[in-house]
């Protein structure tokens, strides 16, 4: 799930001020081709950032104006009617386990990741279709762009040669205590419970104090997690520790997180032939992300677009 996860998760995550609504008469704002672009569509327009996490509103559209915005929309709706055209879909069943797989490299729960979303203003609806949005174009990409990418054999093993550490599999069994952003003193609680495993106390016995993730009922063992899975704050503190040891607290935008490692499971390097269908894959994905621009200019040139502000 990982590598298809990394592989349809594009960059750019944003939703603008859900306070606009309130401020705001709805109205036509652009015709692309046969579709109607009204100002609460953009309003509610989401999207997920790569790696399954998404920014802050303010934070990627302080410098951008109105217009900019509605560039993005009108982009998205393009590569919507290509899906359309192509008969490409995307079911719910691929999106909540697309969801799945965020939950489980930020090591969060279900309701953890709906209270982050009320904080940031966005409904799990518009989530949803925002992980839609990506994989459809990420789909369209693969359809129409992808095919132009032509590689040798000589190609991929030469990049398999070059990023050789990437194909050694690596798993991590974990414990955890988690103290959930939504509390109002949830930094000074997870110091707190940093604190007493400092003085000796158990970390099972810290966590059951402490933690809101349900493996604290349980020994705080959230099992074994792969390391290409987990999110960079994660993963780069546990690097620094070895098996019966745990991290200093780690803040991400779910909350605050101790972990101890417990195990490690390092299993040899994948051999070329096993990865190089992976391998071709990558290229391909990367490359093409690099000529969507020029499809997309190529949609705008051959479509009627009208924006009315």
């Amino acid at each position: 799930m990982s590598k298809l996860f990394r592989a349809l998760l594009i960059i750019l995550s944003i939703m603008l001020p859900a306070g606009i609504h309130c401020e705001v008469v709805d109205r036509i704002i652009a015709i692309v081709n046969d579709d109607i672009i009204t100002l609460k569509d953009v309003e509610r327009f989401v999207h997920v950032e790569k790696q399954g996490k998404y920014t802050s509103v303010n934070e990627y559209l302080r410098n951008l104006e109105l217009k900019e915005r509605i560039d993005i929309f009108i982009s998205d709706l393009l590569i919507k009617q290509q899906a359309r055209k192509l008969k490409i879909d995307v079911s719910d069943k691929e999106i909540e386990g697309i969801i799945e797989n965020i939950k489980k490299q930020n090591l969060i729960t279900e309701t953890a990741l709906r209270e982050q979303l009320k904080k940031e203003n966005i409904t799990y609806k518009n989530f949803q279709e925002g992980i839609r949005m990506n994989v459809l174009r990420s789909r369209v990409v693969s359809r129409v762009i992808s095919p132009e990418v032509k590689l040798t054999e000589s190609n991929l093993k030469e990049y398999y040669n070059k990023h050789i550490e990437e194909y050694r599999e690596e798993e991590y069994r974990l414990k955890q205590i988690f103290v959930s952003r939504q509390k109002q003193d949830a930094a000074q609680r997870a110091m707190a419970a940093y604190k007493l495993l400092s003085e000796g106390t158990s970390f099972e016995e810290a966590a059951k104090e402490f933690s809101d993730d349900p493996s604290a009922k349980t020994g705080a063992d959230i099992g074994y997690v792969k390391k290409e899975d987990l999110m960079p704050q994660l993963k780069e503190p546990l690097a620094l520790i070895t098996p019966g040891s745990y991290t200093q607290v780690i803040q991400t935008p779910y909350g605050f997180h101790i972990l101890k490692l417990m195990e490690v499971k390092k299993s040899d390097t994948l051999p070329f032939e096993t990865v190089k269908d992976a391998i071709h894959e990558k290229i391909v994905l990367d490359e093409s992300q690099k000529r969507y621009k020029e499809y997309i200019d190529k949609l705008r040139k051959s479509s009627y677009i009208e924006v009315k502000i």
